[in-house]
Formats: structure tokens, sequence, C-alpha cells
């Protein structure tokens, strides 16, 4: 038995778009029939439902939330689920429309919006434009034509960007996993301790603190062990001079560079080369 009224599109997503780790497979809308009901099932993938109009039931293990207009959920790979129009309205009004998802950052990018298994829904998302979003989405999902994949990545992204939930909106993630994450971003380009305590906006002895703890060794001595570590690569695996090797990290002239390599592995960059050159036979 049909329960509603559907039409869904079908994507074959690009190289570029697979590589990017997230991407569309298709998308639809739907309106509920009489009895409307779906499941019990699993999806292979990532799907996210609007509810554009109406109510639904969602079952989630052994219990159900009800979702309105306005609402989202997202059914995740491998779940059990079943959802209804609750009250078994005989002229339903239910009308939904979604996306469903795959790469191995789909997970990822739910998550940063709000989205778990164990709590797969948000609440008044539809507003900020994002229906015309979705209507973008929709309209571009099946187009094959060379170059039509940057716009569904476009519009992709501006749907997770507008789903973002209010609260976290202008807010940073964790400060120490950040700083971390921006010293393994920039270490080539000359960036000091005073940086990373800008960027994360704490107190320089709270961030030496917290750092040592965690990760015990200091960031001045975590910046250092990435430039020391890549300078070895450098040396040893390419043929660019030891002053492009000190400019390349970010260091303003060769002495300095030089002083810092000699200090971390107690040898010369120039010794270092030649004690780890490879052996030609």
């Amino acid at each position: 038995m049909v329960f509603e009224h559907a039409n869904m599109k079908y994507c074959i997503p690009s190289d570029m778009e697979r590589k990017g780790g997230i991407w569309i497979l298709r998308a639809g809308r739907s309106s509920a029939r009489p009895n409307y009901s779906v499941g019990p099932k699993i999806s292979e993938n990532y799907a996210l439902h609007f509810v554009l109009n109406g109510k639904i039931s969602l079952a989630l293990g052994d219990k159900v939330v009800t979702l309105s207009a306005g609402d989202a959920f997202c059914l995740f790979p491998h779940t059990r689920y079943s959802y209804w129009e609750p009250n078994g309205d005989p002229e339903p009004t239910l009308r939904m429309q979604w996306i469903v998802l795959d790469g191995e950052a789909a997970e990822s990018a739910l998550t940063r919006i709000g989205l778990h298994p164990s709590a797969p829904f948000l609440h008044n998302v539809m507003k900020g434009g994002l229906q015309a979003v979705l209507d973008q989405i929709y309209g571009c999902v099946d187009d094959d034509t060379i170059g039509q994949e940057f716009g569904r990545q476009k519009w992709l992204y501006q749907l997770f960007e507008l789903l973002a939930a209010p609260a976290k909106r202008g807010t940073k993630p964790n400060w120490l996993e950040q700083s971390v994450h921006y010293m393994d971003s920039h270490y080539m380009e000359g960036i000091t301790v005073t940086d990373v305590v800008h960027q994360a906006g704490v107190h320089r002895t709270h961030l030496y603190c917290e750092f040592i703890r965690v990760h015990g060794i200091s960031p001045s001595h975590y910046l250092m062990k990435l430039r020391m570590e890549r300078a070895a690569v450098l040396l040893t695996e390419t043929d660019v001079s030891v002053t492009e090797v000190a400019f390349s990290l970010g260091y303003s002239n060769l002495h300095t560079f030089s002083r810092a390599f000699a200090k971390y592995y107690r040898i010369s960059p120039t010794s270092y080369r030649l004690q780890h050159a490879p052996v030609l036979t």
C-alpha cells in the first residue's frame, strides 16, 4: 500500500564531491495519504527530513517524539526507525522535504549542528531562508552538468550553516583543542605562543598549565616540535637548501633556525642532512 505522494530526484556525486567527504545522494518531497506510516525499517544513509506542514511521530527505540511543522529529524545508518502521522487523521496534512547524505564526514557534520543517533531531531529550524536553500538543492540535485557539483556543495554547506543551533552560533569549540589545530595548521607561518594565546582567548598562564596537563609539553615546545620534525623531513627528503628550510618554517634568518635546530637535535642542520642522507646503490 502507498502511504504518500512522493517526488524523488537522484544524484550521481562527482569525484570532487566524494573527496569532500559529504555529498547528496537524493532529495525528495512528499505529502501523506490516509493512515500514513513508514517502517519499522533501517536506513543505509543519513536521511535528513524537514516537516513542512502537519505533525509526525517518530519512534526512537522505546520512546516516541512528535514533531511539528518547522522541525527536522535525521535517520542515521543502521538504526531501526518508524514514523507515522499521529491520530490517523483521515485527511492528512503532513508534508515533508528531505535530502539523503553519504560520506565519511556526514556524521560529524550532523553532530556539529546538534543531531545525534540518540537525539536525532531539531525544533523550529525552518527559518532564515532554509526553505529556499532546500528548494535550490532539490532543483540541482539531479543535474549532472559539469560544474553543477559546486552548486550542490554550496547549497549543502549553506543548509548546514542555517541549521547550526542558535545557542552554538558565535561560540567556539573547546579552546585547547582549537589551539592544537591552530598550531598544526599554521606552525610554518611564524606564529608564536602569543598568537596562540590570542586565538584561544585565555590567559597565557592558563594556556600553559592546561596544555602541559593534557599534552605533557608546553605550547612553545609543541610548536618547536612541529617545526623541527618538519625541518628534518625537508632536510632528508628534499634538496632544498638549509636557508630555504629556515624561511619555509617561518624563521626570519638562517642563524636563528640553525641555533634552534642544533638545540633540538644536538647537531647542525647540515650535519643532520649528511648523516641521514639516503644511501645510493
